[in-house]
C-alpha cells in the first residue's frame, strides 16, 4: 500500500471517531442512540470485556459499580460454580431477546425519546415493543438517567419501571 494511502486511512479513521464521539455526546438522546447502536450489535454477556467495550457511555459512578459487581460475581462463582450469577442472562440494558407471537417471529423495536435536559442532567426513555404484525403486546419502557461529564452525556442509571433501578441492583446487599 502506498504511504499516502496509510495516511489517508489514518486521517479518515480519526475523523470518523471524532465525529462519532461528538455525536454520541451532544445530547442525552444522541448519547443513548449511540449506546444502543453499539449495544445491539455487540455481545451481551455480563463480563469484563463487554463492560469495558461500553465504558465510554457510563458515568464514573456507574462504571465503578460494574467493576464492583464483577468482583462480587467472581467471588460468588468460586463458592457456587454451578449457579447462575445475578446478571447471568445478559447486560442489564434491554429486555431478554424474545420473539413475538404472530404471523412472523419478530424482535422488539427500540424507540428512544428525550424526556428532559437541564444543566448537567437529562433523561431519555427507551421503549422496546413488538411491531404491528405481532399479537404479543409486551411493551417494556426504561427511563435512562444521564449526566454530563467532561462536556459529554453518559448513562448514570436505568429505571426499569419496576420498584428498582440499575444502581440499586448493583448496590444490593446479598449476592
Amino acid at each position: 500500500m502506498p504511504r499516502n494511502s496509510h495516511r489517508f486511512f489514518l486521517f479518515s479513521a480519526i475523523l470518523l471517531l471524532s465525529v462519532s464521539a461528538f455525536a454520541q455526546r451532544s445530547t442525552p438522546k444522541a448519547a443513548v442512540e449511540s449506546f444502543y447502536k453499539f449495544d445491539r450489535s455487540n455481545p451481551q454477556a455480563f463480563n469484563r470485556r463487554n463492560i469495558e467495550a461500553r465504558k465510554a457511555w457510563f458515568s464514573p459512578a456507574l462504571y465503578a459499580l460494574f467493576q464492583n459487581e464483577l468482583r462480587r460475581e467472581t467471588a460468588y462463582l468460586k463458592k457456587n460454580p454451578t449457579n447462575k450469577p445475578y446478571f447471568g442472562d445478559s447486560l442489564p440494558f434491554r429486555p431478554l431477546e424474545e420473539l413475538c407471537d404472530g404471523p412472523q417471529k419478530l424482535g422488539r423495536v427500540l424507540t428512544i425519546k428525550q424526556e428532559f435536559q437541564r444543566s448537567s442532567r437529562g433523561a431519555v426513555t427507551a421503549t422496546f415493543e413488538y411491531p404491528k404484525p405481532c399479537t404479543t403486546r409486551d411493551t417494556v419502557v426504561y427511563t435512562i438517567g444521564l449526566i454530563k461529564v467532561n462536556g459529554g452525556w453518559v448513562i448514570d442509571d436505568v429505571n426499569y419501571g419496576e420498584d428498582t433501578n440499575l444502581k440499586e441492583r448493583l448496590r444490593r446487599e446479598e449476592y
